[in-house]
């Protein structure tokens, strides 16, 4: 985080919390490995068609969001922190149509034990724009719901 960041950006932050009732050992591995991204990444009505997963420090990620109407939303980043089954932090940038990164931003996943259950903490520093804001905080909502259905799913604690 360089001093070439506006005050306004460093301030655009989104804060999600979830309670699901699955481990959070189980809870890490939806957000690390290709299976799983496939079955929840991205917002309602949108599927995930393609993941790659690098799950070192350093390594590289790439998904894309295929929206109802067909039009493909790329993104990348690079792992900067994996701390199994408790913290996960990654870079994170929307590719433009020449399939090169523009802003990137920084997401953290913070995955506490209740018990059994799993509190998960989302957080996305660096949103460019008020409008990618709202986006992406609505975004990630439905994503963080999908995520903690799959978990209680794979836990076998919801009903199918």
């Amino acid at each position: 985080m360089g001093s070439d960041v506006s005050p306004a950006v460093r301030s655009r932050e989104i804060v999600l919390v979830r309670e699901i009732d699955a481990p959070r050992e189980l809870v890490f591995r939806l957000w690390t490995e290709p299976k799983h991204l496939l079955k929840w990444w991205g917002p309602n009505n949108c599927s995930a068609p393609s993941v790659s997963v690098d799950l070192r420090e350093g390594g590289a990620w790439r998904h894309c969001i295929l929206a109802p109407g067909g039009k493909e939303y790329w993104s990348r980043g690079r792992y900067i922190e994996i701390t199994p089954p408790e913290r996960l932090v990654f870079t994170f940038a929307w590719e433009n149509s020449a399939g090169q990164p523009e802003h990137e931003m920084q997401a953290i996943v913070e995955l506490e034990d209740k018990g059994g259950r799993t509190k998960l903490t989302f957080r996305k520093h660096q949103l460019p724009s008020d409008t990618e804001f709202k986006l992406q905080s609505s975004g990630w909502a439905e994503a963080l719901d999908k995520v903690a259905a799959y978990a209680e799913e794979q836990a076998g604690r919801r009903a199918s």
